[in-house]
């Protein structure tokens, strides 16, 4: 092996150096939204062109530069994800994602993502935030709170609404005492520049998000599915994800009232003009995802102070990321 090929190139930013790494810069373009073949492949191209032109200490704008001028002829709408996705990633500013929609679209499993692709390290979801609110609070006191959102029974919810459809109302009584806790993590997530991701069924555009909807770090996505029998067949692959912990068929069982809930959520989004994403497929809801919390936030971290380098904080490559 030839052994300009076995020498270590370094990328340089703001007088600190690291080991140029196909792994890392590939990470970073699948985070970024390129798919994952093309962003080996790039990683791979750019460290033989250095070596061919024997250039062994490279700033990080020249390596991304290069990147930019590959992607524009391979996957051009990754440039602009890549930009914005830069600026989130360099930002010191706190950017809180909410995550909202029923039970079975897939909130979890795209607020993960997001969270992956933004190197948030928290994710919470809102049933966590119940099952602490109800190790507190006595079910005397808050009966519909220990209750599945989806299955509380008119006497838990105690207030009578005349021709309120009474699935409707107790998943709204439950919100709103789970909005208590939300928000107080929200707060302080804020106050202590602290990035999280929180998701579930409690997150109600007309509730906690709006809240929030003035707020340039804080943003808010609602994911549905508008084709009931795919929302219905993820309750199965749902319980195997969980290893069988709660049968398909007690969801299965309250479907209808799920879907009122679901519709209801969409709703209320779309009043109060909250981003909605259908989750077909996680690699595009999260994709559209991550464009919607670059759009938001954007603005505000391109004038706050930026952290030292996209590339040094992107995490040590695996075994099988060879420099």
């Amino acid at each position: 092996m030839d052994v300009q090929e076995e020498r270590e190139i370094l990328i340089v930013k703001a007088g600190r150096q690291t080991p140029f790494s196909r792994g890392v810069l590939a990470q970073t373009l699948s985070q970024a939204g390129a798919r994952s073949e093309l962003a080996y492949q790039i990683a791979g191209e750019i460290r033989a062109e250095l070596i061919a032109e024997e250039i062994f200490t490279v700033e990080e704008e020249e390596v991304i530069a290069r990147v930019r001028e590959k992607l524009v002829k391979k996957d051009a709408m990754v440039v602009g994800r890549l930009d914005k996705w830069r600026i989130l990633r360099e930002s010191t500013e706190p950017i809180v994602v909410l995550i909202g929609g029923a039970t079975g679209v897939g909130t979890s499993t795209l607020a993960a993502d997001v969270a992956r692709r933004l190197n948030i390290q928290s994710v919470i979801g809102t049933d966590s935030i119940r099952e602490v609110l109800r190790r507190a609070v006595s079910p005397d006191l808050l009966p519909a709170l220990h209750k599945s959102s989806y299955a509380i029974p008119p006497e838990d919810i105690r207030v009578t609404v005349e021709g309120e459809d009474t699935t409707l109302l107790g998943f709204r009584v439950q919100a709103s005492q789970v909005a208590v806790g939300i928000e107080a993590l929200v707060d302080r997530g804020l106050k202590e520049g602290t990035n999280l991701v929180i998701e579930g069924v409690h997150l109600v555009p007309e509730n906690v998000m709006e809240k929030y909807r003035s707020h340039p770090n804080v943003c808010s996505i609602v994911v549905y599915l508008s084709d009931e029998a795919a929302h219905r067949s993820r309750f199965y692959v749902r319980a195997l994800g969980t290893a069988m912990r709660r049968p398909a068929e007690e969801y299965i069982s309250h479907f209808k009232e799920i879907r009122k809930i679901h519709d209801y959520i969409v709703r209320s989004a779309h009043r109060t003009g909250v981003k909605t994403v259908e989750n077909l497929s996680i690699e595009n809801t999260s994709d559209a995802a991550v464009e919607i919390v670059a759009n938001r936030v954007s603005g505000i971290a391109e004038t706050a102070v930026k952290r030292p380098s996209l590339l040094f904080d992107a995490g040590e490559p695996s075994a099988s990321e060879s420099p």
